[in-house]
């Protein structure tokens, strides 16, 4: 019973903060290498 609370507490999550976290940071380096790109273009 030990692994099983082990595992749904603290490795369940793991699986989908690391997804998202990466995620995160993915978007976040798109969105502002678009608005560099937008600016270069002088459309911002």
């Amino acid at each position: 019973m030990g692994r099983t609370s082990f595992a749904g507490l603290v490795l369940l999550p793991l699986f989908y903060l690391i997804p998202a976290v990466i995620l995160y940071f993915t978007v976040k380096l798109a969105v502002k290498h678009a608005i560099r790109e937008l600016k270069n273009e002088n459309i911002l």
